[in-house]
């Protein structure tokens, strides 16, 4: 299955919430995340989907997960940055806005069910064999996170400035993204993904599946 256009909406003042019947969410459409990396149906017990909005200062992404089992810690400060939060369960957008120097150099920002969060730059080579990562880089994002137990959902958003990339979109621009999760089923790994990457291994560094991210 291909994937489609991921659409970013337009609000004048969205909160970043994780109630997704707020009046900020409620016209967004929904995008599912229900495909392993190889392009194999995820399981439905792990049914995600996906909102985007923005605003003339920053783009939010909001996520809402099934899930069977967790696999978060127990212990952090939600104020620190989680290096190698994709060793845990998680959300993650990698974006390209059209001024990086070329389609391998991108953004990647990540969210977990605790509201822990992650942000870094990153270039792969011509090869995509090796990858270059920032660390230090700061994208000032914000997150909120809930895990309904109930509800086997947890419910994540996460808001990025536009400063973070370097410029802003107008209504009409066409950007570059690809949407991911990582979760555990049975206890074991899955790796889903909005257009699949279609690695012999799961790999979510492949530029050339990402899709349009569409500001209207």
């Amino acid at each position: 299955m291909t994937a489609q256009n991921i659409i970013a909406a337009f609000h004048l003042s969205p909160e970043l919430t994780t109630d997704f019947n707020h009046e900020c969410w409620l016209k967004v459409q929904t995008w599912a995340i229900n495909q392993s990396w190889n392009g194999q149906p995820a399981s439905p017990e792990l049914h995600t989907t996906a909102r985007v909005l923005w605003s003339k200062k920053e783009i939010l992404l909001g996520f809402e997960c099934g899930y069977t089992e967790l696999d978060i810690d127990e212990k952090f400060d939600i104020n620190q940055e989680r290096h190698a939060l994709w060793d845990r369960d998680v959300c993650e957008a990698f974006i390209r806005s059209p001024i990086e120097p070329h389609e391998k150099y991108y953004r990647e920002f990540e969210v977990a069910p605790t509201g822990q969060w992650c942000d870094l730059l990153v270039e792969l080579a011509p090869s995509g064999a090796r990858m270059w990562h920032d660390w230090e880089w700061k994208s000032g994002m914000r997150t909120v996170a809930e895990i309904n137990p109930g509800e086997k959902i947890w419910r994540a958003a996460m808001a990025i400035p536009f400063t973070a990339f370097g410029c802003a979109p107008q209504s009409g621009d066409i950007w570059q993204a690809n949407l991911f999760r990582i979760s555990r089923l049975n206890g074991q790994r899955q790796y889903l993904t909005y257009s699949p990457t279609l690695t012999e291994q799961p790999n979510f560094h492949v530029a050339e599946s990402f899709v349009p991210l569409r500001f209207i």
